[in-house]
């Protein structure tokens, strides 16, 4: 049994090393200026979109605290207002990670949807927060193309995690090395 518990950490520790290291490629590949006119239109949020993917999928391994931590650099480093991204996030990614034992036994479009409102409340309420505090804010087509983009890239994401880090859906009544349902 000790040696079960051995072997299951440093893969628990090894994944989140491997979400957060993932998530800081993605924040710096965001921040490369590859044009210097605005557009009219934005790509997807990668970021969340992967988060997202992690959240539902295996919940354990993005621990609230990790989420908080990372949303808050790419807020400092994207320059949007410190913390407003990653309270939103957190909140909404919260949400989700309660909701992901109930989805597990539900199929793909399933999950896609509830990708897609969660996806929907942090890109809008991240918009609704900025107009409350009187913030610029970007137009409203480039958040709903946003929206649309990162919403059409979760299969990508997901399939990209389940074949680089083997993350698939924990089956319903799988448990852990310790014997705690997942």
């Amino acid at each position: 049994m000790a040696e079960a518990i051995r072997a299951s950490l440093p893969r628990i520790w090894g994944l989140r090393a491997a979400y957060a290291a993932l998530f800081i490629v993605l924040m710096m590949f965001s921040l490369l200026p590859l044009e210097t006119m605005p557009r009219l239109w934005a790509g997807p949020d990668l970021m969340l979109s992967l988060t997202v993917v992690w959240a539902i999928r295996r919940p354990e391994l993005v621990p609230t605290l990790l989420i908080a931590a990372l949303f808050l650099l790419s807020d400092l480093l994207q320059m949007r207002p410190p913390g407003l991204m990653a309270a939103i996030a957190v909140f909404a990614l919260h949400r989700l990670k309660r909701r992901a034992r109930a989805m597990r036994d539900r199929n793909f479009l399933a999950e896609w949807m509830a990708a897609a409102f969660t996806t929907a409340i942090v890109l809008l309420g991240y918009r609704l927060a900025l107009g409350m505090f009187l913030l610029d804010r970007p137009q409203l087509s480039v958040t709903l193309s946003q929206l649309v983009m990162t919403v059409a890239f979760y299969p990508i994401t997901a399939a990209f995690s389940i074949l680089f880090f083997g993350l698939r859906r924990a089956a319903v009544g799988e448990v852990d090395s310790l014997g705690h349902r997942l």
